[in-house]
């Protein structure tokens, strides 16, 4: 069974490999700035609709909004330095960086999902391990300055 942290990372890396960090950054500025899905699709060129139906499944998958708030704060940073697989060619068109196949592009996130799984889990794996280690690193520093008050 996936936790909420991993199964968050794979519906944002997904995106961000097929080319819609825009969609994360919305997402990000939805949860930890507070800003309105109107206000995110005008600045996105998305409809409203559609950034409430991507806030829906990340509180899904977390079951909560106060969790999705914490995860997306935390993973967003790391999945937006994520490099897309899929180049958008225009007229509707995409192809995939990895494999040179082309594609509509509404499907581009079920390519990536479908075909380069091993390059999602490795993303979502080391992620993970990166968020351990500034967790760890936090934490570290939390005790040293409590500590040094004491």
């Amino acid at each position: 069974m996936r936790t909420a942290i991993e199964s968050v990372l794979e519906y944002l890396l997904a995106k961000a490999l097929a080319g819609k960090s825009d969609v994360v950054k919305a997402l990000y500025e939805y949860f930890v700035e507070g800003k309105s899905p109107s206000t995110l699709a005008a600045k996105y060129g998305l409809s409203k609709h559609q950034v409430r139906g991507y806030v829906q499944r990340i509180t899904e998958k977390t079951g909560s909004m106060i969790r999705a708030r914490a995860i997306v704060r935390y993973v967003t940073p790391y999945v937006l330095k994520v490099k897309p697989i899929i180049k958008h060619l225009g007229n509707g068109v995409s192809r995939c960086l990895v494999c040179g196949e082309e594609m509509l592009t509404p499907v581009a996130e079920d390519h990536v999902r479908k075909y380069h799984s091993a390059i999602l889990a490795e993303y979502i794996d080391a992620i993970l391990e990166l968020l351990a280690r500034d967790f760890e690193r936090r934490r570290r520093a939390a005790r040293v300055a409590s500590e040094g008050k004491a």
